[in-house]
């Protein structure tokens, strides 16, 4: 019997971050698909040349686009998308609990605290709303990660590091913030084992080869910086939104309790006592310190669009690349890991005198729970695709006439009917089988935002044209390569044979009419050494995740033993 009780205790710790990502992703149980803003799946995305990176469009889905591509052809499109959005509290959950142990700085309550927070901000929230899969699950990987470093500053095990930077690398963002945490806890304060820093760099070729090797420079429009500036959410200014990890640049995503009373108080509290952890922490270890300067980073990023608008405008229309640090928001992770320990360390401090403990301690265990009661739900709802669309993508399929796809309306977010009006991005890229030329202007704030793709910029030109003169786009269209005309009847607005003549209609639906355009389109070449150097960047990435999946097995099957 007390064999029975001590394994009881041992798996309570685990099982807490079990129950909150069932309080999160229960909606996740109906049919359907969760859509909405970023997160686009569909029943099968087709592995084709663009999603590698070799097209004129920045490499903002590299390499996540290829890892769905490869993994629905498994689990399916439906599958999957649930999978990834329960995978991201789960792991966030467990890996903080993981650290927790790790790092020794108190008891499973104080635990359970620090795993609450992190699972359970608003910074979550946000990028759930926003369809931030890939960046969430880089976020879910940092415990892991730190954990991970930590040991392998003590010469043990590389696997594990390895395989979290590969969760950090889904996505640009998220792989800059793997390897600058990775970087200064192997490195900090005194060089430690950089070998496996080198792995991590070549998981996250893929995106950076295909980000240096474009044909034009991958710079911004810089209305883009105010546009998604961190915003004030009633906590006085955009820096203590940021502080208590919100501050996201869409209204539409910020949870309704942000800035009332009770949140407001309880998140206040929740940072100071934070702070306080934070110092106990860097007292008792000095290498707490490597995870400070990556969460003052991290802030420091979010908070340059605010305090710094027109220079980092500047910047970013000027230097390759820096748009990636527009949206500074999302590179609040550090931080949100950092406030986490802070506060379990703050909670396991108060424990020790406390009267009352399992009261206090279960307290502060739902206060994270208490300040954002909107995340029970995670906001989510599931649609369905509408039917018409799998028979427009068998007509696609069967045709062999020549040629890219363009959407139409030529604009990157849609509202459906079938998605209850929630906007999101343009399924239609991803759920027809051809490469695709994407339309990269954004509008936010009633303001329309230049892209970076210069192809996409020509179609959308050459209609605006065809609006305003009534001259006939089919010649340019033809010259970038579109040989197709996929319709969202549903989105309204002029309708494609108004301003182009020479289309032949293929198929009409309810929600969706597929159209050829006569003609042969031009072939779009890339440069062979570009070619080149994308494959060898995913070769190499490949590589070293399949020697470290390999090296993973005899653990895995360690863990199944004592199960």
């Amino acid at each position: 019997m007390e064999g029975g009780t001590n394994r009881l205790a041992r798996l309570m710790p685990w099982a807490w971050p079990v129950l909150l990502t069932v309080l999160i992703t229960a909606p996740l149980l109906a049919p359907g698909y969760v859509v909405g803003y970023d997160l686009v799946f569909v029943p099968d995305l087709t592995l084709r040349r663009d999603l590698f990176g070799v097209t004129t469009a920045l490499p903002r889905a590299v390499p996540s686009d290829v890892v769905v591509a490869l993994l629905d052809e498994v689990a399916g499109g439906e599958a999957l998308n649930k999978l990834v959005l329960v995978a991201v509290p789960l792991l966030a959950g467990l890996g903080l609990t993981a650290l927790w142990r790790e790092l020794r700085l108190g008891g499973p309550l104080a635990g359970a605290a620090a795993a609450t927070l992190y699972m359970w901000n608003p910074f979550v929230a946000e990028r759930l709303r926003l369809g931030a899969w890939a960046l969430l699950l880089g976020y879910a990987a940092l415990p892991w990660l730190v954990r991970s470093a930590l040991r392998l500053r003590r010469g043990e095990g590389w696997v594990g590091f390895l395989l979290a930077s590969a969760l950090c690398a889904l996505t640009a963002s998220g792989g800059i913030v793997g390897l600058l945490v990775a970087a200064l806890i192997l490195l900090w304060p005194r060089g430690s084992r950089p070998g496996p820093l080198v792995g991590a760099v070549l998981l996250n070729l893929p995106w950076i080869v295909a980000g240096l090797a474009r044909t034009s420079a991958a710079t911004t429009d810089p209305a883009s910086v105010p546009a998604f500036a961190a915003r004030d959410e009633g906590y006085g200014g955009a820096v203590p939104s940021l502080l208590t990890l919100g501050g996201v640049w869409n209204a539409n995503v910020v949870p309704a309790s942000r800035g009332d009373l009770v949140p407001l108080v309880l998140a206040f509290a929740m940072l100071l006592a934070s702070c306080v952890g934070v110092v106990l922490w860097c007292r008792r270890e000095r290498l707490a310190l490597a995870l400070v300067v990556a969460a003052g980073v991290g802030l420091g990023i979010a908070v340059a669009g605010v305090v710094a608008p027109e220079p980092f405008g500047w910047l970013v229309a000027h230097v390759p690349g820096a748009g990636l640090f527009r949206d500074g928001q999302r590179y609040l992770g550090p931080l949100a890991l950092l406030q986490a320990i802070g506060f379990g360390t703050a909670v396991a401090a108060l424990l020790r005198f406390a009267p009352l403990p399992w009261l206090v301690g279960a307290t502060a265990v739902l206060m994270p729970i208490a300040a954002l009661p909107q995340l029970v739900g995670g906001g989510f709802r599931v649609s369905q695709y509408p039917a018409d669309w799998e028979r427009a993508r068998q007509v696609l399929g069967a045709d062999s006439h020549t040629g890219d796809l363009m959407p139409w309306p030529f604009e990157s977010y849609r509202a459906p009917g079938w998605n209850a009006r929630r906007p999101v991005l343009d399924p239609m890229p991803r759920y027809f089988d051809k490469p695709t030329v994407v339309p990269d202007e954004l509008i936010v704030g009633g303001h329309r935002l230049a892209g970076e793709d210069p192809r996409a910029a020509a179609v959308a030109n050459a209609l605006r044209t065809a609006v305003r003169s009534g001259a006939d786009p089919s010649p340019e269209l033809l010259r970038q390569g579109i040989g197709w005309i996929v319709v969202d009847r549903e989105a309204g607005g002029p309708q494609p044979r108004q301003l182009i003549p020479r289309l032949t209609e293929e198929y009409t639906g309810t929600t969706v009419s597929v159209f050829r355009l006569d003609g042969t389109p031009a072939p779009q070449h890339f440069a062979p050494w570009r070619v080149v150097l994308v494959a060898a960047a995913w070769i190499a990435a490949a590589a070293v995740l399949v020697v470290t999946l390999l090296s993973a097995l005899p653990a895995v099957q360690r863990v199944r033993a004592k199960l």
